[in-house]
């Protein structure tokens, strides 16, 4: 039974989450081209704005205007299928989107897979550097944040800073939490300090809502899971409410 309808219509940003791209494979982590292209298309149709990822942290900040119909597009882990079938879509569309990067697949200590799961290259990630691409922090090797000790967090993304910037790739100082998880309490306020000291602008989990601007705390920026099982509508409905349903 769809409960959806029991949901508020949320006010803010959609940050939709995106993972791998693949023919023929609907699952957790994976849409089609065709249904990818099906929700983008939607996108323009209904008049809405693609931010950028430097637009999208001044709206948050309360630094520039809001745009009416706006979103923002993030695809985690660094698949090598984004390069295939998710970089053409963005020049066609002419849109951005961050792909936040294990670092660990930068210097050769991350195990870059195979088939649908191989992970991006240093040097295809070269090549996809543009207008259409910005890159963020997701881990060093795509650790759980709420399951490892604040020394461990902090190396891991030390880590991760190092390696980017010795890469010469061009990114933006912004973590998404592997796994969208993230410590409680004290741990994420202290994590949170540590974030601001080293330059970190800002930190999205998951939470399946649209952002709401301006953000009350940029650590805690919230997106939307877009997952291969959903359809055109369901995509429709989160756009709107974050989630299918209320609990």
């Amino acid at each position: 039974m769809r409960l959806h309808w029991l949901l508020p219509k949320r006010s803010g940003i959609p940050v939709l989450m995106y993972h791998r791209i693949w023919p023929g494979q609907r699952d957790g982590l994976t849409l089609t081209p065709e249904d990818l292209r099906a929700q983008w298309t939607y996108l323009k149709e209904e008049g809405y704005h693609c931010l950028s990822m430097e637009q999208f942290l001044k709206i948050s900040r309360g630094a520039a205007h809001k745009p009416k119909k706006c979103f923002l597009l993030s695809f985690d882990d660094g698949y090598q299928n984004n390069l295939c079938y998710v970089l053409p879509l963005l020049r066609e569309f002419g849109w951005e989107a961050t792909l936040f990067i294990i670092a660990g697949t930068l210097d050769g200590s991350y195990d870059l897979g195979e088939g649908i799961d191989r992970k991006l290259s240093l040097a295809e990630l070269k090549s996809m550097a543009g207008a259409n691409i910005s890159l963020g922090l997701h881990g060093f090797h795509h650790e759980n944040f709420q399951q490892a000790p604040p020394s461990a967090i902090r190396q891991a993304l030390q880590q991760s800073i190092e390696v980017f910037e010795n890469s010469g790739l061009r990114y933006h100082k912004v973590l998404a939490y592997p796994y969208g998880a993230r410590p409680k309490g004290a741990e994420q306020e202290q994590l949170n300090k540590w974030l601001s000291a080293h330059g970190v602008k800002a930190a999205f989990r998951i939470g399946n809502r649209p952002q709401r601007i301006p953000a009350k705390d940029v650590y805690q920026l919230q997106r939307i899971d877009i997952r291969g099982e959903d359809s055109l509508e369901d995509f429709k409905i989160k756009l709107r409410k974050g989630k299918l349903k209320p609990f």
